[in-house]
């Protein structure tokens, strides 16, 4: 383990602590995963025992393809229908030149006919929560596109608060409104409680969406929360439960990675991210495991340089 901060450090940034967990936590950390079953890798050497992350997941819930999408609520008239069809079909292939403006414009569409409509609502929530997890957008722009995302996730919400949807996609977008207006301004304006009490409450409604997300969305508060609320033990416990239930989550994966370069145990993190470069995309939603890719090899370059 590396040395931990003075006393006198540790009050300095105990109020940080608040603040960093909606940061990253969602947006980055909500991982797709698909369906899969087995135990979890063993810990690396010398790791963290793990302690249970809030709000965790049933045993035997089965899992859901993170690509999957919903199916469209019985009654919707044709042309919303249609429209909502044609927007999940292009964002299974959202990373593929022209798909991602294929969603935008059957969305858009779609809410020109029925903007209240919470099939419409929620999907575009979704749209958010992938453009605004984009590492390569600048901040001012991943507040913009998180802003919506959280704004669209409350009004799927609102409309109807027994789906798990909105409240997922809500969360994602608190996460990512945080990330890009800074944390000093986010501590200020609460940002913590608005995404812990959506991400908790999505947990509830349906654990296994986006193929157990929520679960690495725990790890990464977990992992982002400076001393004395960084907690290795639980971080790597949430991770692992989500590979419980997809051992091939490449965002499982790379993050349970800088968790352990964090701690020091580089020779196991550079193992899990050469596995996430060397998977084959296409186990479980490929688009999220290119994405998972290109953030680890950004990782494994800083980790040898």
């Amino acid at each position: 383990m590396r040395p931990r901060p003075t006393p006198a450090t540790r009050r300095l940034l105990a109020p940080v602590g608040a603040l960093l967990a909606p940061l990253l936590a969602v947006a980055q950390g909500a991982a797709a995963a698909g369906p899969g079953s087995g135990a979890a890798p063993p810990p690396a050497a010398g790791a963290p025992a793990a302690a249970a992350p809030p709000a965790a997941p049933p045993e035997g819930v089965p899992a859901i393809p993170a690509a999957a999408p919903a199916p469209a609520a019985a009654g919707l008239a044709e042309p919303i229908a249609r429209l909502l069809a044609a927007a999940d079909a292009a964002y299974l292939r959202r990373d593929e030149p022209g798909q991602l403006a294929a969603v935008k414009s059957a969305l858009d569409e779609a809410e020109r006919l029925a903007p209240e409509e919470f099939e419409v609502v929620w999907r575009i929530s979704r749209y958010y929560f992938w453009t605004a997890d984009d590492p390569r957008i600048t901040n001012e722009e991943k507040s913009r596109q998180g802003k919506l995302g959280w704004d669209y996730g409350d009004r799927a919400a609102a409309k109807r608060p027994d789906r798990v949807e909105g409240w997922f996609y809500g969360a994602s977008g608190v996460g990512q409104y945080s990330l890009g207006i800074s944390v000093v301004t986010a501590l200020f304006q609460g940002m913590e409680g608005k995404f812990t009490d959506r991400l908790r409450k999505a947990q509830v409604i349906d654990p296994s969406i986006n193929g157990w997300a929520a679960d690495v969305s725990w790890g990464r508060y977990w992992y982002e929360l400076p001393w004395p609320k960084y907690d290795a033990e639980k971080s790597e416990k949430a991770y692992r439960a989500a590979l419980r239930h997809n051992r091939a989550n490449l965002r499982a994966k790379t993050y349970l990675a800088e968790l352990f370069i964090k701690e020091d145990y580089l020779k196991e993190a550079q193992k899990l991210l050469e596995e996430v470069l060397a998977a084959v995309p296409g186990a479980y939603d490929a688009p999220e495991e290119r994405r998972s890719q290109e953030i680890a090899k950004a990782v494994l370059a800083k980790l040898k340089s």
